[in-house]
């Protein structure tokens, strides 16, 4: 079989396709709890600020007192390239290997969502591990010990036992989202609606039964659910056990975490959203097939956010 000199390049379209559909063979879980910008500056910033606590007293005719803006904790990060490619020889053309190219295409966009779901869901995998830093206060996302940039009472986040996932515990973490103040220690709004609870695949039944039965579950006068369209659940299949980390941390099949999705603080910011590119080396007779973005998943605060790792062990970190 004789081949064009553009041989690769009749194939650039075909190849582009089959890696895209390769791409959304997995739902892509990234927006379902962060937040997802683009930010191309190569320096990914955030920043705490807080305003006055309260208003000051004064008097009839008295001077007005003035407040200043405190600048909380700061966060500098650089976003994490991810690039692979793979590679199709003249040779497959000439022999037909057309369903070879073409699985190979489509693996290696599994591979892009795949990463991409992995390296977000890190962030929850490892909220607990004391190594797994990120905010400027040198701590866990869900931590018993959060310091405040004022110098005030150090607040949680964090179940300190374990808690396992039941409608009394649920309960508990709900009150503590709550209770959770500002940098400044101001009480803030959090906890009071768009709730969603994020549990794994394990513990999927025990979930919908608590928050979605029409009566209280486990109640011999079938009470009244007050969690009933009050918490929305989100079965996350990227943070059970049977996921690892980038960081090699092992998922949990007890830990269940809250957020307030209408103010956590936290951020999937792409530098590189994923793009493909093609190109041909003459000398080897080979084209490859790139696939490449750039991202960085993190949290500008840990407010809005409550978890627990389910275990029972007492936890402080």
């Amino acid at each position: 079989m004789e081949l064009s000199s553009q041989w690769a390049k009749a194939l650039e379209g075909n190849i582009s396709e089959w890696t895209h559909n390769g791409f959304i063979r997995h739902s892509d879980s990234v927006g379902e709890i962060f937040d997802v910008k683009d930010n191309s500056s190569g320096l990914i910033r955030f920043m705490d600020s807080w305003g006055p606590r309260l208003v000051s007293k004064s008097t009839q005719g008295g001077s007005t007192h003035e407040s200043s803006r405190q600048e909380g904790y700061e966060t500098v990060v650089s976003p994490q390239i991810f690039k692979e490619k793979m590679s199709a020889t003249e040779e497959y053309i000439r022999h037909g290997k057309y369903d070879s190219i073409k699985q190979d295409a489509e693996d290696l966009g599994k591979a892009a969502i795949e990463t991409l779901n992995i390296y977000s869901n890190g962030v929850f995998i490892e909220a607990f591990t004391s190594t797994s830093l990120f905010y400027g206060d040198a701590l866990p996302l869900m931590s018993t010990l959060h310091t405040r940039p004022d110098g005030g009472t150090a607040q949680n986040n964090a179940s300190a036992t374990g808690v396992a996932l039941t409608e009394t515990n649920l309960e508990t973490g709900l009150i503590a989202l709550k209770q959770q103040k500002g940098g400044n220690g101001q009480k803030l709004a959090t906890g009071n609606s768009a709730i969603t609870l994020m549990v794994q695949e394990a513990q999927d039944k025990e979930a919908i039964i608590i928050t979605g039965s029409t009566r209280r579950s486990g109640t011999g006068n079938n009470d009244l659910n007050w969690y009933l369209g009050k918490v929305n659940v989100y079965i996350n299949p990227w943070f059970g056990s049977d996921v690892t980390s980038l960081n090699s941390v092992a998922g949990l099949d007890t830990s269940w975490l809250l957020f307030d999705m209408n103010s956590h603080g936290l951020n999937f910011v792409y530098d590189l959203r994923p793009s493909y590119k093609m190109w041909e080396d003459d000398d080897r007779d080979t084209m490859y097939n790139k696939i490449k973005f750039s991202c960085v998943a993190g949290w500008k605060n840990w407010l809005g956010t409550w978890g627990s790792k389910g275990d029972g062990a007492a936890y402080s970190s």
